[in-house]
């Protein structure tokens, strides 16, 4: 498993991921710094979300480039990028709008190398060492998010928010020279699909996927994909600000490392919690995420940074177990579409929340957008509570998501 391009993956993928907790953090403050007001910090993840949204137009275009020379060309890209922000900010020359742009083109590149990345790991690793693989490279990521999103913090208020994206530049330069290491001979490029074959691929699935799961509980999961994505985003966007009004920059990167923990926990205790029946589940994650981040709003700084982490613990239950249930639930080959339509529209609500919270923080204070989610996904739990049907949801590996129907007997 651990031959030459699988090693020069993992450490490409390293090297990258410790400069992405230092950029988003330092672009962040750096937008907040040169503008002082949190709807520009809704406005500039905004602009980083909306990629992921058209990411599904982005992949297919991987395949008409060398996967060597594509990733070694976006990290250079990337690099560059990175370095026009400070000598502008040092030259008195940058403007927000320039900084928002920047952001948005860097992940527009991404959602070009993310692709090209995944493609590789089968064969680099070896379909066998597929499940190992992604498993060391989903922790390897985790744990740098912990780590730098906290040293990302420190680094900001010690140097400053231009000074750090240096820092950001040079991991991506880093990046691209550990690509050229690769050996991808019989590797490299697969036949690439027509651009406009994919999409209709797309737009055909997506549509069964729909018709598949209109009658069954999945629009429920759905509901709380989106309800979650758009309190997060809402609360990203003040986030900045907030943190600012307890503490310093780094104060930022803590809230950030709160969150990525959370997550985290979360996942590792879904295993765990699978055996509590999925609508009790369901219910007393959300309350519990809920009334987390509404006491985060009022809590002094460190009981405040702890109780966000701690209700991020029952969003990352939510997540494993909205997907875990489709995995096991749906059918084998209607998982793919089912994901597209729960993901779609998860992503499509992030964007909205952040540039709602960005608005809401800018007119009624940064607290506002981490009460009204914590608010949110409470009234969401109590919905489900009020709701029979889905209140009395068996466990997970008893469930069943869609009935035995003609509209089911349709896709057979």
């Amino acid at each position: 498993m651990f031959a030459r391009n699988f090693n020069v993956l993992l450490a490409g993928m390293f090297t990258k991921g410790l400069g992405e907790g230092v950029y988003l953090i330092a672009g962040m403050m750096l937008v907040l710094e040169l503008t002082g007001d949190p709807f520009y910090s809704g406005l500039a993840l905004f602009a980083i979300s909306i990629p992921t949204c058209i990411g599904f137009l982005i992949a297919p275009i991987s395949n008409y480039f060398s996967y060597k020379l594509g990733l070694i060309v976006c990290e250079f890209l990337k690099a560059f990028l990175l370095l026009l922000i400070p000598l502008l900010f040092f030259n008195d020359f940058l403007h927000v709008s320039v900084v928002i742009m920047t952001m948005f083109v860097i992940s527009l590149i991404s959602q070009f190398t993310y692709p090209i990345e995944s493609t590789l790991i089968p064969s680099v690793a070896g379909k066998e060492h597929v499940v190992k693989a992604n498993s060391i490279i989903n922790m390897m990521r985790e744990s740098l998010d912990i780590a730098f999103f906290g040293a990302a913090g420190v680094l900001v208020a010690y140097f400053g928010s231009a000074e750090t994206l240096l820092i950001t530049m040079v991991f991506h330069f880093s990046t691209a020279i550990v690509y050229t290491f690769f050996k991808l001979d019989g590797i490299d490029r697969q036949n690439p699909i027509e651009l406009n074959t994919f999409v209709q691929n797309y737009l055909k699935d997506f549509g069964e996927g729909f018709r598949y799961v209109k009658d069954s509980i999945i629009p429920h999961i759905v509901i709380a994909a989106v309800a979650v994505n758009f309190f997060l985003g809402s609360m990203m966007a003040a986030l900045p600000t907030f943190a600012l009004s307890n503490g310093n920059e780094s104060f930022y990167g803590y809230y950030m490392v709160a969150m990525t923990a959370g997550l985290f926990l979360g996942s590792l205790s879904a295993q765990k919690l699978k055996r509590i029946s999925y609508g009790k589940l369901n219910i007393l994650a959300s309350l519990l995420a809920g009334q987390c981040w509404v006491a985060a709003a009022f809590f002094p700084p460190i009981f405040s940074i702890v109780s966000f982490g701690a209700g991020f613990i029952a969003v990352g239950v939510i997540n494993i177990m909205i997907f875990s249930a489709i995995q096991q639930q749906v059918e084998s080959r209607m998982i793919g579409r089912v994901i597209s339509v729960v993901s779609s529209a998860s992503a499509i609500s992030l964007p909205i929340g952040t540039l709602t919270g960005g608005m809401m923080a800018s007119v009624f204070g940064s607290a506002f957008p981490i009460i009204l989610g914590g608010v949110g996904l409470s009234l969401y739990g109590c919905y489900w509570l009020c709701h029979p049907a889905l209140r009395s949801l068996p466990v997970i590996d008893h469930l069943k998501l869609v009935k035995n129907t003609e509209a089911e007997k349709d896709y057979a």
